[in-house]
């Protein structure tokens, strides 16, 4: 019996203590809330990092230089207006409209902007209860040139790569086939075409098309492209190899001389897609020995030449590539 009340005095006792302690850490809070309240209530001077981006741009004109992306600017105002900015609880991001400004004239060539200029057209995005003291840069350089636009031919840059008795079936195909790109003068007067990023394709088994946009390096000269990407079609397809026996003809030969090739037909050995196998009984080759090749080098042996040959096979190798001759008078 005697266990039980020293278990409810300690019980007592300890909720007593705590209750203390929560007394002084409720009145410690209320004192540094009141404490930064009047603290933030007064005027300070900081320094915050605002993206800036320009608009209003002449359009007849381009900028050339990279104009700054971001301003450090000394800002003077409450301590809640400024704490909100430097804890980005505001926009960090301001606007400089170049139609509104004054001393800026696109009609030179190169422009010095003061910063102080737009002071105030700043200030007022940032709602009017903050004062701007400082911006840096202090100014800002603007190197004009004339806009031109004209339309080039786009040129594909790629790397392809295929699986094992695959390759490409005939041309790539750019869509659209030119652009019309907009930029300085300078750049645009010499230039006749433009190149995509490079395409890179590995083990390719099937026909594929694909995206793409301009070289990044174009962003830099201040190019705009409209379209502003291209369709690649990359045609693939199966192949085999193969081959046939050709007969070998002459040409220019003197009425009263024959010739005769040693041998008489030779081997062409080359890869065919296989949608075209049932063709290539039908298809036409030619090829050709030159008798003028013989009055102007004393040749012992004479060069093929494969003057006709369907356009849809590759790799084509002739075997042998020069025959040797036999002249005789004709009766």
């Amino acid at each position: 019996m005697t266990k039980q009340p020293n278990t409810i005095r300690k019980i007592v006792h300890k909720a007593s203590s705590n209750r203390k302690l929560y007394v002084f850490l409720f009145c410690l809070g209320l004192s540094v809330f009141f404490w930064l309240l009047n603290a933030l209530s007064k005027n300070f001077t900081t320094e915050a990092v605002f993206n800036v981006t320009y608009i209003n741009q002449p359009k007849n004109k381009v900028v050339l230089n990279d104009l700054p992306t971001q301003l450090k600017i000394k800002i003077k105002g409450l301590g809640f207006d400024l704490m909100a900015y430097k804890l980005r609880l505001k926009s960090s991001s301001v606007n400089v409209d170049l139609s509104k400004l004054k001393g800026f004239n696109s009609q030179l060539q190169s422009n010095t902007l003061a910063s102080s200029s737009f002071y105030s057209y700043i200030s007022n995005q940032m709602g009017g209860q903050i004062e701007i003291q400082e911006i840096y840069p202090d100014s800002i350089l603007f190197l004009f040139d004339e806009r031109k636009q004209k339309k080039v031919k786009i040129v594909p840059s790629t790397q392809l790569n295929f699986k094992k008795q695959f390759q490409l079936y005939g041309q790539l195909l750019v869509k659209p086939a030119i652009t019309l790109v907009s930029g300085p003068a300078s750049i645009i007067d010499t230039l006749t075409e433009v190149y995509t990023e490079e395409l890179v394709l590995n083990n390719l088994s099937e026909t594929t098309t694909e995206s793409v946009s301009f070289k990044a390096v174009y962003n830099h000269k201040k190019l705009i492209f409209n379209p502003d990407k291209v369709i690649i079609h990359i045609p693939v397809e199966k192949f085999t190899e193969t081959s046939v026996m050709v007969s070998v003809r002459s040409i220019n030969v003197p009425d009263s001389i024959e010739i005769k090739a040693i041998p008489n037909e030779i081997e062409l050995k080359f890869l065919i897609p296989l949608s075209k196998m049932a063709s290539l009984g039908s298809a036409k080759f030619v090829a050709e020995i030159d008798y003028v090749q013989i009055n102007d080098n004393f040749n012992h042996k004479l060069k093929i030449e494969l003057i006709e040959y369907p356009d849809y096979i590759q790799s084509l190798t002739l075997n042998p590539g020069k025959v040797e001759y036999i002249l005789k008078k004709r009766k």
